[in-house]
């Protein structure tokens, strides 16, 4: 009986093996190719959406996170050496079809071929799976109780006392020490495999499975640095001089921003978030009732989370429980992708945008036209109409806005320098290298005895190599806020051809054209700092 089963498990591998032989034989047309990839991206769409489904039962607590299950239907396209040859061939082929759509499609598969080796990868996909379930189910102590993220940051915004902000800000240290060295052995790992890809490290693969050019990009992240520095020590030397301390340090940077550019948490409450959503959405044009997004408040690692379950059907986003008007602007930027998921328009799972695999899409732009939603809720206008703050309030809070922004930017900065220096060099004492990041980019010392906090970040596991995509994000909405503006005037809180710009200028398409040009298309000129620098008050 054993030797029946043996046998019959031999004679299926061989039909199979038999079959993809026969298969690759067979495309020889481009109509035959059409067909194949329509095929093959049906498995694709369904391994997106099994993986997308196990991501929102992690957060979301609502059933079985198989993680594992669902990244072996990845494996089993993307470790496929005989699918890889034929898009290869094809994609050297593509500039005799006559034909952009099945071009584009050969390009961006052979790009998540590249990105979809490492993602599969058994012994990186286990390891990114156990880190990513330990920080997502770590249980933090204050004492001797438990504390969310959540909870954290909305007590260092408040918290008068320098020494309990101190303790408070070393809770996320905890995780950071179980994490450390996982994250170490999977840094060198993508570096080995990225490395076998004949790239210099996984950091540059990523970039340029996204289309970022990394010279353009180190030049302009450290042309921000350079513009926003003396503006930032600024604001570090004026807050001390109001709170009369000599120094510092980067558990204070909350609390101040808090009491110098704040508007009162009052005006922002959370049970009326997805009402005001609905309202503002309804008002630009978007009809809310309709749109297959499910929403969800609840403790996670992130600030908010926006799952594309299955474009464009079935979108979901969870908004962790922080408080004031920063909360208002996660579940605007995480309704900006969800409406992005649901707006696009193309039919090919390939060109749809999906996050899962390397190559398929650009972080940085969805991650742009989702903060471009966001640029809503710091507008007077919108503040002026969906909250209760007065007129007062609304100017203080515009003249001092920058100050945080300035902050946002130069922490971000900080978290994708360290991270970009960590893949040229793992083996490096990171710890001091973190404490470096703090000195040049937030310009404030860190005690030698405080432990580290960079293993913590969920960003490092599961969006590796992410943190540049939000801060072109921010030049991305930007620039595209300030054509929205320009287009609609003081009308641009309730026109309802507001919607329908972004969606034709942004959303429908999907993954046809590079982000570049999609931006470009949408604003007139290529990506620049120029505008975010203006919202900055950093230029005119």
């Amino acid at each position: 009986m054993r030797f029946e089963i043996i046998l019959f498990s031999i004679l299926i591998l061989l039909l199979i093996i038999s079959s993809c032989e026969k298969r690759k034989e067979e495309i020889k047309t481009k109509n035959q190719l059409i067909s194949y990839l329509d095929s093959l991206e049906l498995k694709y769409e369904n391994a997106c959406v099994q993986m997308g489904s196990a991501n929102w039962n992690l957060y979301s607590g609502s059933g079985k996170a198989d993680l594992d299950q669902a990244k072996q239907q990845f494996s089993e396209i993307f470790l496929n050496k005989s699918i890889q040859k034929l898009i290869e061939e094809w994609r050297a082929r593509s500039s005799s079809l006559a034909d952009d759509t099945l071009s584009r499609r050969l390009e961006l598969w052979w790009r998540c071929f590249l990105g979809g080796q490492i993602y599969s990868d058994s012994i990186i996909a286990v390891k990114e799976n156990n880190l990513q379930k330990k920080i997502t189910n770590f249980k933090f102590k204050y004492y001797d109780e438990t504390i969310t993220l959540a909870e954290i940051n909305n007590r260092l915004r408040k918290e008068k006392n320098p020494k309990i902000r101190q303790k408070l800000w070393n809770v996320v240290s905890q995780l950071s020490a179980e994490a450390k060295d996982d994250l170490i052995e999977l840094v060198k790992l993508r570096n080995e495999r990225a490395k076998s890809l004949g790239f210099y490290n996984f950091y540059s693969l990523s970039l340029y499975l996204q289309q970022i050019d990394e010279e353009w990009l180190i030049k302009t992240l450290n042309s921000l640095e350079e513009q926003t520095n003396r503006k930032f020590q600024e604001f570090i030397d004026a807050s001390k001089k109001k709170y009369r301390v000599k120094i510092i340090y980067p558990w204070d940077f909350d609390a101040i921003i808090y009491n110098w550019a704040s508007i009162s948490d009052t005006h922002f409450p959370k049970d009326s978030i997805f009402h005001i959503l609905h309202k503002f959405h309804d008002n630009i044009g978007f009809k809310t009732d309709s749109l297959p997004i499910k929403e969800l408040i609840r403790n996670i690692p992130f600030g908010g989370l926006n799952i594309g379950i299955k474009i464009p059907d079935d979108s979901r986003f969870i908004l962790n429980p922080i408080d004031g008007i920063r909360f208002y602007q996660v579940a605007f930027h995480e309704y900006g992708h969800a409406l992005q998921v649901v707006n696009t328009k193309i039919k090919y799972p390939i060109l749809k945008g999906y996050e899962w695999i390397p190559g398929a899409s650009c972080g940085a732009y969805s991650e742009g036209i989702a903060e471009l939603q966001a640029q809503f809720v710091t507008d007077p206008e919108w503040l002026k109409r969906y909250t209760n703050a007065t007129q007062d309030e609304i100017d203080k809070y515009i003249a001092t806005k920058s100050f945080g922004e300035i902050y946002a930017l130069r922490k971000t900065l900080k978290n994708f320098f360290f991270e970009y220096e960590m893949y040229k060099a793992p083996d490096q004492d990171l710890d001091s290298l973190e404490k470096a990041m703090f000195k040049k980019y937030l310009l404030v010392d860190i005690p030698n005895k405080t432990p580290h906090r960079f293993a913590a970040s969920i960003w490092y596991t599961m969006y590796p190599c992410y943190y540049q995509n939000y801060i072109l994000s921010e030049m991305i909405a930007s620039q595209l806020y300030e054509v929205i503006v320009n287009k609609f005037g003081e009308k641009r809180i309730d026109n309802p051809d507001v919607s329908s710009w972004i969606t034709s200028s942004l959303y429908a398409n999907g993954e046809m054209e590079e982000w570049y040009i999609r931006i470009k298309n949408a604003s007139g000129k290529s990506l620049e700092t120029g505008a975010y620098l203006r919202r900055l008050n950093v230029i005119e």
